[in-house]
């Protein structure tokens, strides 16, 4: 249970930095909240490919 809240929360906190530093990113005109919106749903899949993908490629150990 405790780890799928750390999930997430992972998430959440990958789409807020996601449409955050792209609104804050150097040369970057005013957005609409719809825009907004969106990159932070973009960003919470983002963290969901991250945690999905997690132990893709993570050695198997164990005999």
């Amino acid at each position: 249970m405790l780890h799928h809240l750390a999930e997430g929360v992972f998430v959440l906190i990958t789409g807020c930095l996601f449409a955050l530093l792209v609104r804050v990113r150097p040369g970057a005109k005013p957005m609409s909240f719809t825009k907004l919106a969106a990159l932070f749903v973009i960003g919470c899949v983002i963290g969901v490919i991250f945690i999905s993908t997690d132990g893709l490629f993570a050695p198997k150990t164990g005999l």
